[in-house]
């Protein structure tokens, strides 16, 4: 009984932090892909700022964050305006007290999870 009253409270607590960390490496990889869609969406030559905005969030209401504060940044900022060649970054950031599963402060995450992506332009 002695044995397993302190080996318990840390098996609960690799337990819940694996937990957490595997929830946050989830909606990093759904972070990243939408990001990547997007862009991939962005780079066509016919795309406006407004069809990726509505993509972006329909991926994020899709994978469960499109409640959660997040903020998307294109640079440049007008899509419309690129030539074909020139770069494209597309930019998500979620914060991540709005994305995780078990809000407890003994487990450290970072403040932010963001994904970013830069493809060229197409186009003739």
């Amino acid at each position: 009984m002695v044995e397993a009253a302190l080996v318990f409270p840390l098996l609960l607590l690799l337990t819940m932090g694996a937990i957490q960390y595997g929830w946050l490496f989830l909606k990093a990889q759904q972070i990243t892909n939408a990001t990547r869609q997007s862009a991939r969406l962005a780079i066509r030559p016919d795309s406006t700022n407004a069809e990726v905005l509505a993509v972006v969030d329909s991926l994020m209401a899709s994978g469960g964050m499109s409640g959660s504060g997040y903020a998307v940044d294109f640079t440049p900022p007008d899509i419309e305006g690129l030539t074909a060649g020139q770069a494209l970054e597309v930019k998500i950031t979620v914060p991540s007290a709005s994305v995780v599963l078990i809000n407890a402060g003994f487990l450290p995450v970072p403040a932010n999870l963001t994904a970013v992506v830069t493809m060229t332009k197409e186009g003739p």
